[in-house]
């Protein structure tokens, strides 16, 4: 893993291309592929002068989506990305459905999964040693929205989230001055992560006269944070429910005044 460190390296390039189209049914779908050549990271050793020389990767890219102007529409995008450090791999789901029932109810659903493995990346300090890890992460994301609309003037919109993710590291390293790994077999902290969100906002608006709204704001958050990685999913999910959550209301109103109109206002007074 022994590599020099060339002052004047980039930190960062891409290289991609991508093909996007509409077909005669109204369906989009598109694609890309590309590399990414091995940069120079100053961000993740987390001490100014130091840098990680990362890794080299290429990737590949789909999506597509179903008509829009459908009552039912379908959104399905796949991301791959191969490393040259450790073979990691990285993957990227997503799956997202919307369903307008009518003109007033309008239900969003979505799911965003990006497992990891062979990741590489800060894991802490062993005396001036900066420390490396090899990890896998895992990730999971879902959504869900629901907009009603009582009329062209009045709606309400909210949206559910649960963001899950854990980073369960393997192996450790010693970060060298020129970037490079050396394996380390004395590091004994646990940098393991268990992190858990979930949020309900729920926002309610009022367009009472031209470009004045009366807003009222409901925030519901629960946070749960822990180093236990063997647990899955649902067990996270019902950790976090159990947590004390923070709810905060807010009511804002916004009145637009056009100073025109109150000149002939005064002038007819």
């Amino acid at each position: 893993l022994s590599r020099r460190l060339n002052p004047g390296s980039f930190q960062a390039a891409n290289f991609n291309i991508n093909a996007n189209g509409q077909f005669k049914n109204l369906w989009y779908a598109g694609g890309l592929i590309g590399y990414e050549p091995e940069g120079n990271n100053f961000y993740e050793p987390r001490i100014e002068g130091r840098v990680f020389r990362g890794w080299s990767n290429y990737f590949f890219d789909a999506w597509v989506q179903t008509n829009d102007a459908k009552k039912y529409r379908m959104y399905v995008e796949m991301l791959y990305i191969k490393r040259n450090l450790f073979s990691s791999e990285r993957y990227e789901y997503t799956f997202e459905n919307r369903y307008r029932f009518n003109n007033n109810l309008t239900v969003n659903a979505g799911v965003s999964l990006a497992p990891q493995n062979n990741n590489t990346g800060f894991a802490g300090f062993e005396g001036n040693d900066i420390i490396f890890g090899m990890r896998d992460i895992k990730t999971v994301e879902n959504t869900l929205s629901i907009k009603y609309s009582f009329n062209d003037k009045m709606n309400i919109n909210t949206r559910i989230r649960h963001y899950w993710s854990k980073v369960n590291y393997q192996a450790f390293f010693t970060l060298q001055l020129d970037g490079s790994l050396v394996k380390n077999t004395t590091f004994s902290e646990d940098p393991n992560q268990n992190l858990n969100f979930f949020n309900i906002d729920m926002v309610y608006t009022w367009q009472f006269a031209p470009g004045s709204f009366i807003n009222i704001v409901w925030k519901n958050a629960a946070f749960n944070y822990n180093q236990v990685v063997k647990e899955g999913y649902f067990k996270n999910f019902s950790n976090t429910m159990k947590e004390d959550d923070n709810n905060n209301i807010s009511f804002k109103v916004i009145y637009f005044l056009d100073y025109l109109q109150i000149k002939k206002w005064k002038k007819k007074k």
